[in-house]
């Protein structure tokens, strides 16, 4: 079942797409609810989604050291999914959270069709790195 266009246009990342581009995002995107203490995913595991928080807040540790905390709008796990890598930080839940996630393995195809929003995505994740290094420098 597809998420409701409305949801997605209601985040940064979607909120420049017209509805029919929406409406193919959310062919690909699902909810996720997660309470806090719960663990989205683990350093070194296997990506198989990507996040765009809605509502609550996540911390971002990168061994052992908390590196961000996250909120609505922001998107989680990116880094890894679109370099085909193990995951660089584990991301824990702080506040009860609900994420839109699109798999892995859908995203190649949302590229072909919308190679917008992966684009964007690849600049996010772009100036993510970009801050990283610059505070470990």
């Amino acid at each position: 079942m597809s998420l409701d266009v409305e949801r997605l246009r209601a985040l940064d990342l979607f909120a420049d797409l017209d509805y029919h581009d929406l409406s193919h995002v959310a062919r690909w995107a699902h909810e996720v609810h997660a309470e806090a203490g719960a663990t989205l995913f683990e350093q070194d595991a296997i990506p198989y989604d990507l996040f765009v928080i809605e509502s609550g807040t996540a911390e971002v540790i990168r061994d052992g050291e908390q590196l961000a905390i996250l909120g609505p709008g922001d998107p989680v796990g990116e880094m890894s999914v679109l370099r085909h890598e193990r995951r660089t930080a584990t991301v824990r839940v702080l506040t009860a959270l609900t994420a839109v996630a699109i798999p892995a393995e859908d995203l190649a195809a949302l590229e072909a069709e919308m190679p917008e929003i992966v684009g964007t995505l690849r600049r996010v994740m772009d100036e993510r790195r970009r801050r990283n290094e610059a505070g470990q420098g």
